[in-house]
């Protein structure tokens, strides 16, 4: 066994890591053309893009690009990311990141934090393409005033709430938990690594090994 493969674990396969980026490329995509879209004060994004029409058809197909990579990537993440009793625990000691302890409970391959952050964008993914379907489609035979202004308050607030949690879950996926990014890109990350943030996984794995 080579030195490197002692020292590292393989953490995520190609189809993961394809996955996550087209989720979260598109995601990325969708937040700054609706940014150009919406605010007129920023409309540096709409002449980057190539004008508000170009703007809106890759709002529209990266919409698209998003609304297939979440059903993938629901069926493909929503096992390991199904609730267990110890995820409560986790939270309550805040996951080891606001303050210091030594008792959390051994974590499986995601954290309850890492959880929460994929039911959200779960829910308020199939908010914005469900709003974003009826702006897209809109006319008066097919949807009434009312429906339309709902469509574009979920979308907002969708948006609002998806945002947010992107810039946390870029903050903590790199700068906040050095070494985590690298599971994203090469699907590896360091045996210490996985001791720290998924032990019961590593424990699993290695008795299949």
């Amino acid at each position: 066994m080579s030195h490197h493969t002692k020292d590292m674990v393989r953490v995520t396969d190609a189809t993961e890591r394809l996955a996550h980026w087209l989720l979260a490329g598109s995601c990325l995509v969708c937040l700054i053309s609706g940014l150009g879209i919406m605010f007129q004060s920023w409309d540096i994004i709409a002449t980057v893009m190539g004008g508000l029409y170009a703007t809106k058809w890759i709002h529209t197909f990266s919409g698209v690009v998003f609304a297939f990579s979440l059903i993938y990537a629901f069926f493909m993440w929503r096992k390991d990311c199904a609730f267990e009793a110890d995820d409560a625990k986790w939270i309550a000691k805040g996951g080891g990141y606001l303050w210091e302890t030594s008792d959390l409970p051994p974590v499986y391959k995601y954290n309850a934090g890492q959880k929460l952050f994929f039911w959200f964008v779960v829910i308020f993914g199939i908010l914005i393409i469900a709003s974003g379907l009826v702006m897209w489609l809109w006319n008066p035979e097919t949807f009434s005033p009312a429906v339309a202004r709902w469509a574009y308050a979920l979308h907002a607030l969708s948006a609002l709430v998806i945002g947010s949690f992107f810039v946390v879950h870029l903050y903590l996926g790199t700068i906040g938990n050095p070494g985590t990014a690298t599971a994203m890109f090469t699907g590896w990350c360091s045996r210490a690594w996985c001791e720290t943030h998924c032990p019961r996984w590593l424990e699993e794995r290695d008795k299949k090994a």
